[in-house]
């Protein structure tokens, strides 16, 4: 009977290093856990306005669009990480690694590019909040609407840069005829948790001390913009570790990659081969 050839010599062990293997394999699990929810909550959001979509032009700037898009990606990356882990696939693992790779320095280009060119970032930012201000209660975008009303309670400000922006929107604009003329929206209160839903009536008409008594009238952006200045080494330290991350997940891969194809070229070495 022939005799089955074995590799032989303990520099050859037969297997990749367990611990580079499951350290890849429940990291990308728990990137890819935060994928299945990311996606769920988009796909979910986008089946609740269905009908909204009309166009191609509607899906711009969509929460929502965002959310899958965001949440497909990371699902298929980590998806790939995790199958490249377990199968000891080569090509996975070089391929995984390369999009990590190339996410990682467009993430460093963009901090970099966000930092120096801040006041224009600022500026396209406050463009986009300001569509967000007149698109305020569009029955067909429900989602952005509970974006503004959380960021407002969350963040105790109101508008964009202060209270005055609530005058661009159709419903608050001191021109309409409905009684929320000269208001802002229920959010912008100091006391949300307030029974009386129109405690932000009307206060473009009252007096400085009396309407900052009731409403926040610091804006959003400004109050992010200071938060962020506040908290710069708490980002810092989560970015770095982010980052970090990621270039973990990067030697991981293309070590584990290393050793699966050393493995490979030994079974055709006759220096370990033997009858």
């Amino acid at each position: 009977m022939p005799q089955h050839k074995r590799r032989a010599g303990p520099r050859n062990p037969e297997d990749p290093s367990k611990c580079t293997k499951y350290s890849l394999f429940f990291l990308n699990i728990l990137f890819w856990l935060a994928a299945v929810l990311i996606l769920g909550v988009g796909v979910y959001m986008m089946i609740e306005k269905k009908d909204a979509y009309q166009s191609l032009s509607d899906l711009a700037f969509d929460p929502a669009v965002l959310f899958v898009v965001l949440g497909g990606a990371l699902f298929i990356i980590t998806f790939l990480g995790c199958l490249g882990a377990l199968r000891e696939n080569t090509c996975m693992l070089c391929f995984y690694a390369g999009i990590v790779g190339f996410l990682l320095l467009i993430e460093i280009a963009c901090g970099v590019m966000g930092f120096l060119f801040r006041e224009k970032v600022e500026e396209g930012i406050r463009i986009k909040l300001n569509d967000a201000i007149l698109l305020y209660r569009d029955p067909d975008k429900p989602d952005l609407q509970l974006i503004i009303e959380t960021t407002q309670a969350e963040f105790k400000c109101c508008g964009i840069t202060s209270y005055k922006d609530w005058e661009k929107n159709i419903y608050f604009n001191c021109s309409s005829p409905g009684p929320e003329a000269c208001g802002v929206p229920r959010t912008c209160c100091k006391d949300v948790n307030d029974i009386n839903t129109q405690c932000g009536f009307g206060v473009g008409r009252m007096e400085d001390s009396e309407r900052e008594s009731k409403i926040h009238t610091i804006g959003c952006l400004t109050t992010a913009v200071d938060w962020f200045k506040t908290n710069l080494i708490t980002i810092g330290i989560v970015s770095f570790s982010v980052l970090t991350l990621q270039m973990i997940t990067i030697r991981l891969a293309t070590s584990l990659r290393g050793e699966v194809a050393d493995i490979k070229k030994s079974f055709n070495n006759p220096r370990y081969i033997r009858n």
